[in-house]
């Protein structure tokens, strides 16, 4: 039964009018200059919560992969800078890495709804960009954690009227979730399954905004599928479970398990510390690991059943051909990978790197692009493809998401971007919190090569060459030349309080700030680097070697700049 209603599911719809493919005649930062006789497209996302795509998720969702990975195109080096809900969230719409917003955690005093609301993030973001250009803004589902039952209004940049997010303590219980509705009274449901929700909202929804073709839209469902269900209790605290699929769903994938990759269960005593001291996983504890997949799996099946119904709503509407529909998540997550049990919160590649797939018109179907991109990029590729302008402050350019590359003009492949985490990690539906975990690192991916460089707030340091070890296993660090992490040191002292340009272009701020340095006697050779490649130049050795090193004072797990230090070259 339900005593009011609510939904929760986050869904972008990025609506686009046909797409005339023009030479882009403005700046690396403008819009892709599209025929101004034609409507702004419409932005619908799809925002699930802790899925994985290194356990191989988007495998199990059929309707995902027909109606938007094969009409679309998915990308394979897409990351969240900062692997936990609320940062991640933040930096999707504001285009900001957490250093910027400094929305580091999932509570109070440093992270949730609470944190965002006193600094004023929604001043200065997607939805209030998107606002000022006429857009009409809809959200669904699950926002950030700490919404709270007694907030009042929207957010800035959303409409008052389609404003309906899942609210505490019942954002995370499947079949009993409460939404904020519309700047009224709390709907609260029993016994009703919370995708099954968003669902019925979603398309009541979308039927409205196709009563006014002519005013573009954002759309934005997140269900918190395949997230674990998290009973808040007064006396034992937050209360962690499998996630619950709906009753038609229970069952499926019987002999389903874990993928027994390489980093599965694997010797860790090369890992930081806290990791490093982890027991092998006994046979029971893979059993809970195995059925927590399953449990996940299972959730999603709901979602994938929401897609399609939204989907083939927008072109019942009429919608469809003008939409951008994207699929992504928050963060990804860990099962068992590094003697790790549930979770996510690591730099490794199941926690940062996660499903990102983008359909509508321009747009090649059924490709996969290597081209790297983060949660940062998420603003400006918006505002591109809508041909507004794009912000200098934002901390990434817009992904090359179409066909027509001539549109992204002078616009720098990424290659380089900071992981960033400052808070503890612990294993959901386990016992296990590790206070060691705050960390910086560069992500590196460029023309043949693949790089993780870690500094841990322990002192620790990791190193892993991906091309080699995809899987993260070996540690690296102690066996690599100097000169290759000497670059990897001054990369990371920039990216780590980088700001707008300085994100977007790393390697020229090392450079640009040197100019005097003798080794930059030929100042036409040293403004063209632009990469790894270009900055492991021989002469430049020298110059490297003399930058002073990031480190951490101490462990702190919230983010304050003067904790974060440089010391003298080694």
């Amino acid at each position: 039964m339900k005593t009011s209603i609510a939904f929760l599911a986050p869904i972008v719809i990025l609506s686009f009018s046909k797409l005339v493919a023009v030479q882009s005649q403005s700046s690396d930062r403008n819009g892709r200059g599209h025929d101004h006789h034609n409507q702004k497209p419409n932005f619908l996302v799809f925002l699930t919560d802790d899925q994985d795509l290194h356990m191989n998720s988007l495998d199990y969702l059929p309707l995902v992969q027909k109606y938007i990975r094969d009409e679309g195109t998915e990308f394979t080096n897409y990351y969240t800078t900062t692997a936990m809900c609320c940062p991640s969230r933040v930096s999707l719409w504001s285009g900001q890495f957490a250093h910027n917003h400094n929305v580091t955690d999932e509570a109070p005093p440093h992270g949730s709804y609470t944190k965002f609301v006193a600094q004023n993030l929604d001043q200065n973001w997607l939805p209030a960009w998107l606002q000022k250009q006429g857009y009409s803004n809809n959200y669904i589902g699950k926002f950030i954690n700490g919404v709270s039952p007694t907030l009042k209004h929207a957010p800035k940049g959303f409409d008052k009227d389609h404003w309906e997010p899942l609210v505490e303590p019942n954002i995370y219980t499947f079949y009993s979730p409460t939404f904020s509705t519309n700047d009224g009274p709390l709907e609260a449901h029993s016994g009703v399954y919370q995708t099954d929700i968003i669902s019925d909202k979603s398309i009541a929804i979308l039927d409205g905004l196709a009563q006014n073709k002519s005013q573009p839209f954002l759309f934005v469902i997140s269900p918190t599928a395949p997230h674990d269900e998290v009973w808040v209790n007064g006396t034992s605290g937050v209360l962690f479970t499998p996630p619950i699929p709906a009753k038609r769903h229970e069952g499926l994938f019987k002999n389903v398990k874990v993928p027994r990759v390489p980093n599965f269960n694997p010797d860790v005593n090369d890992k930081p510390s806290w990791i490093g001291a982890l027991p092998k996983l006994p046979d029971s504890e893979i059993d809970r690991i195995d059925a927590k997949y399953r449990a996940r799996l299972q959730s999603l099946q709901a979602t994938d059943e929401l897609v399609e119904r939204v989907i083939k709503r927008l072109e019942h509407n009429g919608q469809l051909d003008n939409t951008y529909i994207v699929y992504t998540t928050d963060n990804g997550y860990h099962l068992g990978t590094h003697r790790m049990y549930a979770g996510k919160q690591t730099p490794y590649e199941e926690d940062t790197n996660i499903p990102f797939i983008i359909r509508g018109p321009g747009i090649a179907k059924g490709k996969k692009s290597s081209a790297v991109a983060t949660h940062t990029h998420f603003p400006a590729t918006v505002l591109k493809l809508a041909d507004l302008p794009i912000p200098d402050e934002l901390d990434a350019h817009s992904i090359p998401v179409l066909e027509n590359k001539a549109i992204y003009g002078k616009d720098q492949p990424t290659e380089a971007f900071a992981v960033e985490f400052w808070s503890n990690a612990f294993f959901e539906d386990a016992i296990g919190r590790f206070n060691t975990n705050d960390y910086k690192s560069v992500r590196l991916i460029g023309q043949g090569y693949n790089l993780l460089y870690t500094v841990w707030c322990t002192g620790e340091r990791e190193y892993y060459d991906l091309v080699k070890d995809p899987f993260q296993v070996k540690n690296i660090y102690e066996e690599t030349p100097f000169n290759v992490l000497d670059r990897l040191d001054a990369l990371l002292n920039v990216l780590r309080t980088c700001k707008g340009p300085t994100c977007r272009d790393p390697w020229s701020v090392i450079h640009s700030e040197h100019l005097d340095n003798k080794a930059f006697s030929n100042k036409k050779s040293h403004k063209r680097v632009r990469s790894l490649k270009d900055a492991l130049a021989k002469k430049y050795d020298a110059f490297y070697a003399s930058l002073p090193k990031f480190t951490f004072k101490s462990c702190m797990q919230y983010y304050l700049p003067a904790n974060e230090i440089t010391v003298p070259a080694f």
